[in-house]
């Protein structure tokens, strides 16, 4: 792969204990599968040179996985404050000459390999830029962002929102329209993986 699209980190947030559906979705299958492992194969071959998992419940087992997955497990022991405690747990552990890197979430088990090939792209093309992609006027995961948004959401309170500090940089936000409606599949509830599997 060219070097002009690779070199940037991706986090996965992994750390929720998936209430509705009864198990933290990244061990979650679908077709002996697990969402984990769905969602780092693609930032593999999307072009994201390293990873971190960033667990919370079902530690052993999530943390057990990565191994297997050979990607990087870090701990978010406050996971039950929420998502964006996880996310500071993600960013805190990159090195911190890192200049931008990719989020996703593990319940977005369905974005295309190429999407996060073009966002990395457009990442080198669009650099200290927040890159979002979109779907049908609908902004979705995975997102890139700058190391000026990784070090305020590190500062940031544990409850804080990262859409709230993506807001107040709108000069920022960089748009790529994509064909891909996995950016905007979660998957929260039984239901959504009979959906997703027909």
């Amino acid at each position: 792969m060219n070097k002009k699209t690779g070199n940037i980190p991706g986090v996965i947030l992994a750390a929720g204990e998936g209430k509705r559906i009864g198990k933290n979705k990244a061990l979650i299958k679908i077709d002996g599968t697990s969402f984990l492992e769905l969602v780092t194969d693609s930032l593999r071959d999307g072009g994201c040179d390293s990873i971190i998992v960033v667990g919370g419940a079902s530690s052993d087992e999530v943390k057990k996985l990565s191994e297997k997955l050979g990607v990087i497990f870090v701990l978010n022991e406050n996971w039950q404050k929420g998502q964006f405690s996880s996310l500071k747990t993600g960013l805190s552990s990159i090195n911190e000459k890192q200049s931008r890197l990719m989020i996703t979430l593990v319940d977005h088990p369905f974005v295309n390999q190429n999407t996060y090939h073009r966002l990395i792209k457009e990442s080198f093309d669009n650099p200290d830029h927040i890159i979002i992609p979109i779907y049908e006027a609908r902004r979705g995961h995975p997102i890139i962002i700058p190391k000026l948004i990784i070090d305020e959401v590190i500062s940031a309170p544990d409850d804080s929102i990262l859409r709230d500090i993506i807001f107040n940089h709108k000069e920022l936000i960089h748009e790529l329209v994509v064909e891909d409606p996995g950016i905007l599949r979660d998957i929260d509830v039984k239901e959504d993986i009979i959906k997703m599997s027909e």
